[in-house]
């Protein structure tokens, strides 16, 4: 990412102060101390009195806003103070408006806005608040030529491997910021279905994550993908998504950031979730060694005397350099940059929480012998972090010197001091060429992974017998001076980079052209670029043993299966490990085939599923039997799922259950997948059969009396319909004692009833039945009991016309009616076949002028049947046809 550099016209140096900027006629001291009582850092002190952040040139010199800004807002880190709770201060700057705010341990990540800055001293539980910077980047129809530098391509081919069953979490700024993805996946440089947890989308994105995702793809396009950003929430948020990515089933995670402020001489938040994440979830973490080869100083420090009155008042040690000299200087070419994070050996208190720094150091910047005050670093650095940083621009054309100066301003002295330049290359005086390896980069668990261009190995030059380390792939030998819990440790120095890959090969988009080939797709170079590289053979050799690879047991094998290399800043040629090259070049082939065990294969069949039977409307279960399936590899991780299940049937913890609503044969595909994504299926048969139904008595149940109608003194037409049960669809003779011959009519009947008579004996037979059904039925009271619902409404407010529409008629099994006229009142619906047997009934509240209701018929046959839909005071009959 930094191998770009930045051109401009400018005859000035610009400068990017990152934990300093004060304004101009403040004294030091009152700096410091005005910023320890506002709880905030120089740097927000000097933006609480300038909330623009515009300071006017001095000598030239300009400074540049790094902060991350939302609107009105900027990013902060705020830190818990001693004996306090990190919710409760969450809901003092939530009060405050801070907003996306995100809790990590004691430490508080969100946006404020710039005007509440200065209420934070008034917050009890803060201890400190500062600024979340930006972190910078490390910095696919296309292919990397990286996959073949590598062999991948071969690996592929001659082990059938693609990554198939292996998830990659990948960590940068964004994925779809530019709105790039749906044309990658067009283009097949990325696969389908993408998983992205977190973006970025902000107009600084660059959709980095997406270049390194056609990256894995290209090697390992099996592999599932997924995505989280790393710049969102500072370290916290860093350290959130990485366990977050490892949740969502990632196994192998790669990540191209880097943050200024990650202790050099301690594992920080983010290399604790790496060491979490390969501990405790069996994931292979490949990350970014960095991109600034051995642009480092470091030294034990040694004390000499200092002052200068422009600075503060008062005599101070400094680091002498060497003779006394007690600055270092530093040309930065023209268009150049440097961005400097200067530690010393201190606990970080954001790491270990108790007392934090013992000692207060101050880089100060001086050009032409003037300190400049607007470009040095003067943070409080007790009881905080040991780290202090700048960043300065040369926009002139020609170079531009510098001069550092490392002063102690109070507390014991150091044992040792630091600094690495994480910008472009630059002349340094006092050049002890010293590891850049720093913060998890050096990381315990996961694999530090330096870059080789693919034009510089051997399967692109054949004058080659090796891969050629990059001159900006960051060095390693940063030694760990602390534990997490802040406590001096005998010094390790671990062997880092583990590992180089490929870089500097074709992507869609990303990020710039290079003449290095003859095509026009643009390149991407930088560790940014061979990290994924080698996270994605791991997913070729993870596939191959079925899952089974530890991670420990995927980084020994890259190891012992990689191209050695030389690091031509040393002497000779440097066999084996090596700090700057590692173990060397990521050869996959002979990765891929050092994995033990044979390959995976597919499961198979053991059991054949007879066929099952379930009943409509009865309750259905059945256990897929463990033994169906069996499987080479992992036989006990197989996963079930079936597919093709009738309705209202469902399918968990292996075990089909449900109660069927409809009748007829499904077939059922039951399917078991490996965890290398191999799957095998087989089938049975499940046929449903209709609801039993079961056949009662014959009789007459009821009458519904429908109208009655006087034809003089001694008669009455009475209207009505007898109602059956025990129906066997066979036809039925019906009768009235004394008033109706026996007839196989269809009802309603209507029959001349006598005033004298005022119950009559109703009698039917059914066909094939036998015996005979009877039934009392006394018109005369339900003549009444009709006429007085009539008469309850009086002529002026009779009761509203009930008028039943029913659509369509002719129906199917199911259709509809609408019900006007009977708002407010219950309503009967009974549906029967013309000889009166009941197929349903309800009963509705309507509350509107136009009810709608859905009936729906059983398993009956084709034919005329009768609905009658009923208030307290009305009727209606309608015939219903059934095609």
């Amino acid at each position: 990412m930094f191998k770009s550099l930045l051109k401009c016209s400018a005859f000035a140096i610009a400068v990017l102060v990152l934990l300093y900027l004060p304004i101009l006629s403040w004294a030091q001291t009152t700096i410091k101390e005005e910023a320890k009582a506002a709880k905030v850092t120089p740097d927000l002190l000097a933006l609480i009195a300038n909330q623009s952040n515009t300071v006017a040139p001095v000598n030239g010199l300009q400074k540049v806003d790094l902060f991350q800004r939302n609107g009105n807002a900027i990013a902060i880190e705020a830190f818990t103070a001693p004996g306090q709770d990190s919710q409760t201060l969450l809901q003092a700057l939530q009060a405050l408006g801070l907003q996306n705010g995100i809790v990590y341990r004691q430490t508080i990540v969100g946006y404020l806005p710039v005007n509440k800055l200065v209420e934070l001293k008034n917050i009890s539980a803060l201890k400190l608040a500062r600024p979340s910077y930006k972190p910078t980047r490390n910095t696919g129809a296309v292919t990397s030529q990286g996959d073949v530098a590598m062999r991948a391509n071969i690996a592929r081919s001659t082990y059938s491997v693609s990554g198939a069953g292996v998830k990659v979490g990948i960590l940068s700024d964004s994925y779809n910021a530019l709105n790039g993805a749906a044309a990658g996946v067009a283009s097949g440089d990325l696969p389908a279905g993408v998983q992205v947890l977190t973006d970025f989308l902000s107009p600084d994105a660059t959709d980095e994550g997406r270049a390194m995702a056609e990256i894995v793809h290209d090697v390992a396009p099996g592999s599932a993908i997924a995505f989280s950003t790393a710049f969102v929430g500072g370290e916290a948020g860093f350290a959130q998504n990485i366990r977050g990515l490892a949740t969502a089933g990632c196994k192998i995670i790669t990540d191209d950031v880097s943050y200024f402020a990650e202790p050099f001489f301690q594992d920080g938040l983010v290399a604790q979730a790496i060491d979490d994440v390969v501990t405790n979830n069996n994931v292979s973490y490949f990350t970014a060694a960095g991109n600034s080869g051995r642009s480092s100083y470091q030294s034990p420090y040694s004390s000499v005397s200092f002052s200068d009155p422009a600075y503060a008042a008062g005599t101070f040690s400094a680091h002498d350099f060497g003779g006394g000299d007690k600055r270092q200087s530093i040309t930065i070419p023209g268009g150049a940059q440097i961005l400097i994070s200067f530690q010393w050996d201190d606990p970080f208190f954001t790491v270990s929480g108790g007392a934090g720094a013992r000692t207060d150091m101050d880089l100060l910047v001086y050009v032409n012998n003037v300190y400049q005050p607007t470009l040095s670093s003067v943070g409080n650095n007790i009881g905080d972090d040991p780290v202090e940083i700048i960043a300065i621009t040369n926009r002139g054309g020609s170079p531009a010197t510098l001069e550092l100066v490392l002063v102690k301003r109070a507390g014991p002295d150091p044992t040792l001091v630091k600094w690495v330049n994480f910008a472009n290359t630059v002349t340094i005086e006092y050049d002890t060429r010293s590891s850049t390896a720093v913060g998890h980069g050096n990381t315990r668990l996961g694999a530090s992974v330096g870059a080789a261009a693919w034009y510089n190995t051997p399967a692109f030059n054949g004058g080659l017998t090796t891969a050629v380390i990059e001159t900006f792939s960051s060095a390693g030998g940063t030694p760990v001076l602390f534990n997490t819990a802040g406590q001096r440790i005998t010094t390790v120095v671990r062997q880092k980079p583990d590992l180089t890959a490929a870089d500097g090969g074709n992507t869609t988009f990303f990020f710039a052209d290079s003449p290095s080939d003859a095509d026009a797709f643009p390149n991407f170079f930088g560790t940014s670029a061979a990290a994924p590289h080698a996270a994605a053979v791991a997913a070729l050799m993870q596939e191959k043993s079925g899952n089974t690879l530890s991670p420990a047991t995927i980084l020994s094998i890259l190891k012992q299966t990689a191209l050695d290399m030389d690091d031509p800043l040393t002497p000779g040629f440097d066999t084996g490990f090596d700090f700057r090259t590692g173990s060397g070049f990521v050869q996959a082939d002979a990765a891929v085939q050092a994995v033990g065990g044979t390959p995976n294969t597919p499961p198979t069949v053991a059991n054949i599923i007879g066929p099952k039977s379930a009943t409509v409307g009865q309750a259905f279960t059945y256990t897929i039997p463990a033994n169906t399936f069996t499987d080479a590899q992992t036989p006990n991780s197989l996963t079930i799922t079936v597919s093709g299940l009738p309705p209202n049937l469902t399918f968990s913890g292996g075990t089909i259950s449900g109660t069927p609503s409809v009748s007829g044969v499904s077939t059922i595909t039951v399917r078991a997948t490996d965890p290398g994504g191999l799957f095998v299926t087989t089938t049975f048969t499940l046929t449903v059969n209709p609801a039993e139904t079961v056949t009662a008595p014959f009789s007459i149940t009821g009458v519904t009396t429908i109208s009655c109608r006087t034809l003089n003194v001694s008669q009455v037409a009475v209207t009505f319909t007898p109602l059956y049960a025990g129906l066997t669809g066979q036809p039925i003779s019906f009768s009235v004692v004394s008033f109706l011959q026996p007839t196989t009519a269809p009802g309603p009947y209507t029959v001349n009833f006598v005033f004298k008579s005022p119950s009559v004996t109703l009698r039917a037979r059914q066909a094939g039945t036998p015996g005979e059904a009877s039934f009392t039925y006394n018109w005369q009271a339900a003549c009444n009991a009709l006429r007085a619902r009539l008469a309850a409404a009086t002529p002026e407010e009779g009761p509203a016309q009930l008028k039943v529409l029913l659509y369509p008629n002719p129906v199917g099994d199911e259709f509809a009616i609408r019900i006007q006229g009977a708002q407010g009142q219950p309503v009967k619906i009974a549906l029967t076949d013309v000889s009166g047997y009941a197929i349903s009934t309800s009963a509705v509240d309507v509350k509107t002028s136009d009810h709608k209701e859905q009936l729906r018929f059983g398993q009956q046959r084709a034919g005329l049947y009768l609905l009658r839909v009923s208030t307290p005071e009305q009727a209606v009959i309608l015939k219903v046809i059934k095609q």
